[in-house]
């Protein structure tokens, strides 16, 4: 199948390519989009896609993963290698979460779609991935600009010196622009994170927004410690991603509505190795992995940490930071086995295994922070303001 019949040719209008094997899905998709100001093009397979990307002016692929011949990871594997400027996205379900991460680490998605779709938010999602890819001409387009004026002022000479000051002021417009593009392509990024943290945590009822609470109390001891605002963003990514390694712990265990059993309980314990092992290969998120592989050591290098045993200052900073806020967040919330500990219980927790399990400095910065607000911490406390906070530090951070 090519494009959708109701335009042109020659249309300017963006191309987005819909793959699915199923016939009643593309239709479904082609009428969703018509009267969106796209060209949409469909394909039953990945061959026939890759066809497509030949001839066709496509900037976005949204692609299915269980399909004859090539399957969506590998397609878009393939996209990215021989079109590297369109922009993958990928649908799939809370339970193809190993999935998902093949197609973060292979193919490089822009988004991850969970079947079956909200039209509304698909049709926000298609929108936002196509300013994307204007910004990211754009950003190139501006970059391109900025290294022609720069090569020009190394070329004009002391008689010119009124047009090298209109020239710089010129540039540095361009390169205001481009901080700014780079700004918005990092929020498009800790978008994705944060769509597959909420998947992560989606695979318990009970755990459901986990990951963004643990990533929110920690920028908030960070912030009491004095973190500079680079590191602020690292610890937030590293709270939102600390449990991605349970995509390689069986649902069962995940969640058991008891205690678990000691072999149970070894399985578990491997997700903050099966996490860093995930994250190495992403090349934008490698600053964080010692932050989530290290994140259930004890302070005092007892054996009940892992899963490397350090102690004190060998546990990186940020992982001593993501264990008292997932310890926070785990007595503060319901579990299949029983309800939520009150506050005061949370506090003596945390005071009676100062120097053992936590890190003092950091411990006194949460009970600083509790002294000083009380419940209205956990009130106040529920979602990081991400877009904020990165128009507010721009390129500090």
């Amino acid at each position: 199948m090519v494009a959708d019949p109701s335009l042109e040719p020659g249309d300017p209008q963006a191309g987005l390519l819909f793959v699915d094997d199923e016939v009643n899905i593309l239709k479904a998709l082609t009428r969703l989009f018509r009267a969106e100001p796209v060209r949409v093009y469909t394909a039953q397979s990945g061959e026939e896609a890759l066809a497509l990307l030949e001839s066709e002016p496509i900037e976005v692929i949204v692609s299915d993963q269980r399909m004859p011949g090539l399957c969506g990871v590998e397609l878009l594997a393939k996209v990215r290698e021989r079109r590297p400027d369109v922009l993958r996205m990928m649908l799939t379900g809370y339970t193809n979460m190993d999935v998902a991460v093949d197609a973060i680490n292979q193919g490089e998605v822009y988004r991850l779609i969970t079947k079956p779709w909200n039209d509304e938010e698909l049709r926000l999602t298609i929108r936002q991935a196509l300013e994307t890819v204007r910004m990211r001409r754009e950003i190139e387009r501006l970059n391109q600009i900025t290294r022609n004026q720069n090569q020009a002022l190394h070329e004009v000479n002391a008689a010119l010196q009124d047009m090298n000051r209109t020239l710089e002021t010129k540039v540095q417009e361009r390169t205001k622009e481009v901080k700014q593009k780079h700004r918005e392509l990092r929020l498009a990024y800790i978008s994705t994170i944060r769509a597959l943290a909420e998947a992560i945590d989606a695979k318990d009822p009970y755990t459901r927004g986990h990951s963004e609470r643990v990533a929110v109390y920690a920028t908030r001891i960070a912030r009491e410690l004095g973190c500079t605002n680079a590191f602020i963003e690292e610890i937030y990514l590293a709270g939102l991603l600390h449990d991605i390694g349970k995509i390689g712990v069986p649902d069962a265990v995940i969640s058991k509505p008891g205690p678990l059993t000691p072999e149970e309980y070894d399985l578990m314990r491997e997700h903050p190795a099966i996490g860093g092992r995930i994250l190495e290969s992403v090349t934008f998120l490698c600053d964080i992995v010692p932050c989530v592989r290290h994140h259930h050591e004890w302070y005092d290098g007892s054996g009940k940490g892992y899963p490397g045993r350090l102690k004190g200052e060998r546990i990186p900073f940020g992982s001593r930071i993501i264990l008292v806020a997932d310890t926070l967040e785990a007595m503060s919330s319901d579990r299949p086995y029983r309800t939520a500990l009150s506050l005061d219980a949370v506090v003596k927790e945390i005071e009676r295994f100062r120097w053992t399990q936590f890190d003092p400095v950091v411990a006194d910065a949460f009970l600083a922070l509790i002294e000083r607000e009380g419940e209205g911490f956990l009130e106040t406390s529920t979602r990081f303001d991400i877009e904020v906070f990165i128009n507010e530090t721009g390129d500090d951070a």
